[in-house]
């Protein structure tokens, strides 16, 4: 069993380490760490990779435990995630097919953290029809994952599987985005054959 930390629709990296996994366990008891993706996110943008990240009470410098973390709403964030995931991607060709199921994320007010990224989780592995199971507690112990990319280094990250983004970069192809990047530029069934390839 793999035991790893909550994300926030997670890179490609990410994605292509669990599918490797049948049993995945999310660390609820990690603490909150502001370096790192469980609150944020990086999508592709006209103007190159676009940050976005979930504000949270408290502040992002505390050590709570992430099970602990609430949501702040003091700002209309998901309508801003919303309104920049559409712009970005409305011309991909897979958006349209996911664009109800994902505003659907957004339309619900959760409290905890955890159950807002529990949400995205549950979208991609739909999405990409992943077959790993969650578990709910960590029964018997595993081996924890503590990926190396972080906000400032993500793009360091090759993926395995380079694929047509929406925009062009004179940097070249963007590595290792938000899953969301891959699934509206390709579709979840390309996804799912990609990462079972060796």
């Amino acid at each position: 069993m793999l035991i790893t930390d909550y994300q926030y629709f997670g890179n490609i990296c990410f994605f292509e380490l669990l599918h490797q996994q049948t049993y995945i366990y999310f660390d609820k008891e990690a603490s909150f760490s502001k370096m790192s993706f469980k609150n944020r996110m990086v999508i592709l943008s006209a103007q190159g990779p676009l940050h976005l990240t979930i504000p949270i009470k408290g502040g992002r410098d505390q050590k709570t435990s992430i099970k602990d973390i609430h949501i702040a709403y003091d700002t209309p964030w998901r309508a801003h995630h919303w309104k920049a995931i559409s712009t970005c991607y409305k011309r991909a060709p897979y958006f349209e097919y996911y664009e109800d199921q994902i505003k659907n994320v957004y339309t619900v007010q959760q409290d905890f953290l955890i159950d807002f990224l529990m949400s995205c989780q549950i979208f991609v592995q739909n999405a990409i029809k992943a077959k790993w199971i969650i578990e709910k507690e960590n029964k018997n112990g595993g081996a924890k994952l503590i990926p190396a990319w972080q906000p400032n280094n993500f793009t360091k990250f090759p993926v395995k599987n380079k694929y047509q983004q929406v925009f062009t970069s004179e940097e070249g192809f963007i590595q290792n985005l938000s899953i969301l990047d891959w699934l509206f530029c390709v579709g979840g069934k390309e996804i799912s054959k990609q990462l079972l390839d060796p």
